[in-house]
């Protein structure tokens, strides 16, 4: 199991694995998650290619939450290049050692640069989306920041370097100091000396990605409820139009939001209730389990896909809308004509 109380020495000590984790090493169950796996990735990284160009070429965002979308979209890929990477490395070491259960395993040490990576971009991946939903918080209440572009983008910036901030604190907080002793079935594992700051920091992630999604709501409630007042109020056409795009950007970036906040969640609370009743399941179950709920695996093959979706269908959404607007008469001239014709009839 993988919670222990012994010493980085002790730890070591234990060079073959057990009989349970090295049948779930071995077991069809891993060789299908192989199978599952490897494709779902390469998707990532091919769709990926269209959701780039749909934002470079065809941008309906403020430049900040573009600037965001890409280093989103970027650090989609990144997670899943070093879980590719991750994945080919336990591949061969279950190919070359299958008949061997002190082999098959690896130290903690020779996941060092792999797992750091894995968990930066994992951690980091939370706070982008907590960026995303402040950025459309910005530009709620702070619209006159984002009438400009360059000021869109330095606040986007910030927001991202505010991100990389909190995923560095969680990182040492987990890792800092912590003797990677042990031996783990998977570089995605956490040293078994870092399992308590491991736990903490996905529970306090469960937390903010709650938070994020009430924020979520809040904020889309305000909105529609904002543009439905000047739908009501106001006859400007430019003032209805901006408001209608409005709404609907925000609601694109805030679908995309929700979507990776759903599967960083179900991830996060999938691996806290298999770690919760670990005592209760055999070790076989629990390694099976790991491989197939952790990661960011589906939460990052939904971003490129819902960024070239919903970009999509802004435009096209769009040209409607300005295809309608132009085709009506102005709403604020016909009801001055109105009031002149009542006027003038008195």
């Amino acid at each position: 199991m993988l919670y222990t109380n012994q010493t980085a020495s002790e730890l070591d000590g234990y060079r073959c694995t057990s009989s349970g984790i090295f049948e779930a090493q071995t077991s069809i169950w891993m060789k299908i998650n192989f199978i599952i796996a490897f494709p779902l990735i390469f998707i990532t990284f091919y769709t990926s290619i269209f959701a780039y160009r749909r934002l470079k070429y065809r941008n309906v965002y403020s430049s900040g939450t573009q600037f965001i979308l890409y280093v989103v979209l970027l650090n989609a890929n990144l997670n899943q290049l070093v879980y590719c990477v991750i994945r080919i490395r336990h591949l061969f070491q279950i190919i070359n050692y299958s008949s061997d259960p002190c082999l098959i395993e690896f130290h903690s040490t020779e996941c060092f640069y792999d797992n750091s990576l894995y968990m930066f971009s994992n951690y980091f991946a939370t706070w982008l989306v907590c960026s995303l939903t402040f950025d459309r918080f910005l530009a709620f209440y702070a619209r006159k920041l984002y009438v400009e572009q360059e000021k869109s983008k330095r606040i986007a910036m910030m927001l991202v370097a505010g991100a990389i901030l909190f995923t560095l604190i969680g990182h040492a907080l987990t890792y800092f100091g912590v003797n990677r002793a042990g031996y783990v079935p998977s570089c995605q594992y956490p040293p078994h000396l870092a399992l308590n700051g491991f736990a903490i920091m996905t529970n306090l992630k469960i937390m903010f990605t709650i938070a994020n999604c009430v924020v979520i709501v809040v904020l889309l409630f305000l909105i529609i409820r904002k543009d439905k007042r000047i739908r009501q109020t106001v006859y400007d056409t430019n003032t209805r139009y901006s408001s209608y795009e409005n709404v609907l950007t925000t609601k694109s970036v805030l679908i995309i939001a929700v979507a990776q906040l759903f599967f960083s969640c179900l991830s996060s609370v999938a691996v806290t209730i298999v770690r919760t009743f670990e005592a209760g399941m055999s070790e076989y179950t629990y390694h099976i389990l790991t491989q197939y709920v952790t990661g960011l695996l589906y939460g990052n093959l939904s971003i490129p896909i819902l960024i070239y979706l919903k970009t999509t269908q802004c435009v096209q959404l769009r040209h409607r809308r300005i295809s309608k607007m132009t085709k009506q008469p102005d709403v604020l001239e016909s009801r001055m004509l109105s009031l002149k014709n009542m006027w003038e009839k008195e």
